[in-house]
């Protein structure tokens, strides 16, 4: 990063080169803690009040107590903003299990970072041409819990530089989600979306609210050779097209006209790119 911009930690604003966390926090010792992200367009932050609710519900279900409240959660975020001037840039929060006596289970409080740092545009052949997928059985723990466990992803590199892959699609007998996206399929005019075993993204939502047709369903993988589109939903890809996995082609192999569809639809929102 070659600035270094000004972040929240524990109820101050620091730099980001001077946040640090000691080795006994629960997150390094047990892999206890939760995250989100989404971004700023243009100077506005988006859909804030629909990620403000699930910081809350993520901390809610993991059981990690806080004093922060959504309100003073949302001004912390615009001072961010405000500070910074970082009309396109992200945030990530990341509250911890908190420093531990015992290495193994919570004797202390929770640790509240909020990063507020650039963010590194998707090329734009991304959405013109669509993307690569790899795949893996796997359902994610809590999936309605946004954890920082990646553990199945990072292990997946290899597999993923092999077909040329951005993100992973988990699945058992039914496809849930990618790791870092939920999935959309179209299948002879047929449009559905997982319904279970995912987190609810908030890109999702909005997906959902434009086009309400979409079917909320379950899945099958072994539908995966018959759509004839797919495309993946996420604050960080927006909407991106998926034209393979694990080279087996989508459709035609090129964006289908529903996936131009919902990015059109976006970018008339300011909503995409």
């Amino acid at each position: 990063m070659t600035s270094s911009p000004t972040c929240y930690f524990n109820g101050e604003m620091l730099p980001y080169s001077e946040i640090s966390l000691h080795i006994s926090d629960l997150l390094i010792q047990r892999g206890y803690g939760i995250f989100d992200y989404f971004r700023a367009r243009n100077g506005t932050i988006q859909w804030l009040e629909d990620y403000t609710d699930r910081v809350f519900n993520s901390l809610r279900l993991s059981e990690i107590e806080t004093e922060m409240t959504r309100e003073q959660f949302t001004s912390v975020i615009h001072d961010l903003q405000q500070q910074n001037g970082l009309e396109n840039g992200a945030f990530k929060v990341i509250v911890t299990g908190g420093y531990s006596d015992t290495l193994e289970s919570v004797t202390g409080t929770p640790n509240f970072l909020i990063l507020n740092v650039p963010w590194n545009r998707p090329p734009a052949t991304t959405y013109q041409d669509g993307v690569s997928l790899a795949r893996y059985t796997f359902v994610r723990p809590n999936p309605e819990i946004k954890t920082l466990n990646y553990f199945n992803t990072m292990r997946l590199r290899e597999r993923m530089t092999k077909y040329n892959a951005i993100d992973v699609l988990f699945h058992t007998d039914t496809i849930s989600e990618a790791s870092r996206a939920n999935v959309f399929f179209v299948q002879k005019g047929r449009v559905s979306t997982p319904a279970d075993n995912i987190l609810y993204g908030v890109t999702r939502k909005q997906v959902l609210s434009l086009f309400p047709d979409i079917r909320v369903e379950d899945v099958m993988i072994d539908w995966l050779e018959e759509f004839d589109e797919v495309f993946i939903a996420s604050t960080s890809r927006d909407i991106t097209p998926v034209i393979a996995v694990e080279g087996l082609r989508i459709g035609n192999g090129t964006p289908g006209p529903f996936t131009r569809e919902v990015q059109t639809a976006f970018r008339e929102r300011g909503w995409m790119e």
